[in-house]
């Protein structure tokens, strides 16, 4: 509801003046009157009504004199002048100082609730247009937001584009990014959702640590980091070394706080231009992963690291022992596979280069290479999302999400071990039915043709084998010639019908295809240990 104030020097006429306004009707509030333009002025300043009726000729203070005076405090107080004066000076200059109307006493109730009206409506209006203004404002801020957010993370992924510097609001000075790393203690839990809240609380920690003394700055979280720019001025108060001393008590408090996590502060070096922001970022990433040298859970500073530690030797898989670990993985040895793993990685560990860092990089173009050659070397096919879910061989997506849990050269071997047991396993699991298959086809088909002979051949062109190969596997398989195992199955078969009293010898013996009686009675007695008639008495 608006408020309204009336400023008369007669009491008369501002009780006449709020009887005539309908305040239900208009659904305005009072917030009294005034005799004086002194006392009324205090009155808009404290409690700011959005209308005032004012007479102009008042002690202490003249209504024109109070508009003003409400005009230069820049309120958004709107004016109504009534008066007996009717001379055109008045009305010029009340014009001037932004009066909303001016009406002449006698007050008409008809005008003067029109005038309320009127100002009503533009209030509901202007008030329209601010929220619209404001929505405006928020929307373009939100995708403020997000297209800083997305410049950083393209800046990532290619260090090699122009920075878009037309989002921020940089300053000559200073240009230094901060990477946060967050990874579980146990490598076994993976939460994205827990690792982002907690990137998201550090990330805002940080910058609010050089609010105070930036030009500008934006973060942007991925996987396992956060990432905040910051741009400053070489003569900041807070220097270069003061900021990491800041840093480094944030990363104690938080490591407090998340005690089933580790988390490492990686500084970047400084630069002092925008088109040098790439490097910035390169060099808090080559900090950060360095992370496996250091150790994780500390502060490092790139630039340091870049002084102490050569560029070689390479950290990366030789010719040899690639194509060595193609080879076991071919040939399914899984043993001989995870040992030239761990030897690779034993070197790895012992080395002191700033290329080390590359290991996340060599790691993951080794799994990346695998997956591609069980396919090629006819192992296994690609595999759907569900199917490989149900295969236990990690996705892509999972591949760089626990990789970016790592933090030790160690931690990195396990995982490419267990991804390469879990290929070889599932490979060999192939391999398996694939040999089983001819087995199965050979026990239905005898079991469905139980009542006649059967020869080796006619069994294996239906397993699509050779029958030697049939016959070898047949005994690698069950531990049973073919010929014995179909014998096993007629005696089965056998027993069962034995079981039938109104089946005589005969018919059992046509039915597990044996013609001659005598003949199965042999036969059952050699494999049973008893007559047929005799085995009949014993369960009938």
């Amino acid at each position: 509801m608006l408020k309204i104030l009336i400023v008369d020097d007669e009491p008369d006429i501002c009780e006449l003046i709020h009887k005539l306004i309908d305040w239900e009707e208009l659904e305005l509030t009072s917030l009294g009157s005034s005799q004086n333009g002194i006392d009324a002025m205090e009155i808009i300043l404290r409690q700011k009504p959005d209308i005032v009726i004012t007479d102009i000729q008042m002690p202490g203070m003249t209504g024109l004199e109070m508009i003003e005076k409400a005009s230069q405090q820049k309120l958004q107080t709107k004016f109504i002048v009534v008066s007996g004066y009717r001379e055109f000076e008045y009305a010029q200059q009340a014009i001037r100082f932004g009066v909303e109307d001016y009406l002449l006493k006698p007050i008409s109730k008809t005008d003067l609730n029109l005038v309320l009206k009127r100002l009503l409506q533009e209030n509901g209006a202007v008030l329209e247009r601010r929220a619209s203004e404001n929505a405006m404002r928020n929307e373009l801020r939100q995708k403020t937001v997000i297209l800083r957010g997305n410049e950083l993370r393209q800046t990532l992924t290619d260090y090699s584009r122009a920075f878009h510097n037309e989002l921020f609001s940089f300053k000559p000075g200073v240009f230094l990014v901060v990477c946060v790393h967050v990874s579980y203690r146990d490598k076994t839990e993976i939460n994205r959702g827990t690792i982002r809240n907690v990137l998201e609380n550090i990330a805002l920690r940080v910058q609010a640590l050089f609010k105070d003394d930036v030009f500008d700055m934006e973060y942007v979280v991925t996987d396992c980091n956060a990432y905040i720019l910051t741009n400053y001025s070489e003569e900041c108060h807070t220097s270069y070394r003061e900021r990491c001393s800041s840093l480094q008590s944030l990363l104690g408090d938080v490591s407090i706080q998340y005690q089933n996590l580790l988390i490492t502060f990686a500084i970047g070096s400084p630069y002092d231009t925008p088109k040098d922001i790439w490097k910035a970022f390169e060099s808090a990433e080559d900090a950060n992963v360095l992370r496996i040298y250091t150790g994780s859970s500390k502060l490092i500073e790139h630039r340091k690291l870049r002084a102490a530690l050569p560029d070689t030797p390479e950290c990366k898989f030789s010719a040899e022992d690639s194509q060595a670990l193609i080879r076991y993985i071919e040939t399914l040895q899984k043993d001989a596979a995870l040992a030239l793993i761990r030897s690779v990685y034993g070197t790895f560990r012992t080395m002191e280069s700033y290329c080390l860092g590359n290991l996340f990089r060599v790691t993951r173009t080794m799994i990346l290479r695998i997956r591609q050659e069980v396919v090629n070397m006819g192992l296994r096919e690609n595999l759907s999302p569900a199917e490989e879910k149900e295969s236990g061989i990690p996705s892509e997506n999972m591949v760089h999400k626990r990789l970016a849990n790592c933090d030790t050269v160690d931690e990195q071997a396990d995982f490419l071990c267990e991804y390469v047991s879990s290929e070889i396993d599932y490979c060999m699991g192939l391999q398996m039915k694939k040999v089983g298959e001819p087995i199965r086809i050979a026990q239905e088909y005898v079991r469905a043709h139980i009542d006649r002979q059967i020869s080796l051949e006619e069994v294996s062109e239906q397993a699509f084998v050779s029958a030697g190969y049939l016959s070898t596997l047949f005994k690698e398989r069950t531990g049973k010639n073919f010929s014995d195992y179909v014998i096993e199955m007629r005696i089965e078969e056998a027993k069962r019908l034995l079981r039938q009293p109104a089946l005589s010898m005969s018919d059992i013996a046509e039915r597990i295809g044996y013609a001659d009686a005598r003949h199965f009675s042999k036969v059952f007695q050699k494999m049973v240990g008893v007559k047929p008639t005799a085995y009949r008495k014993f369960y009938v």
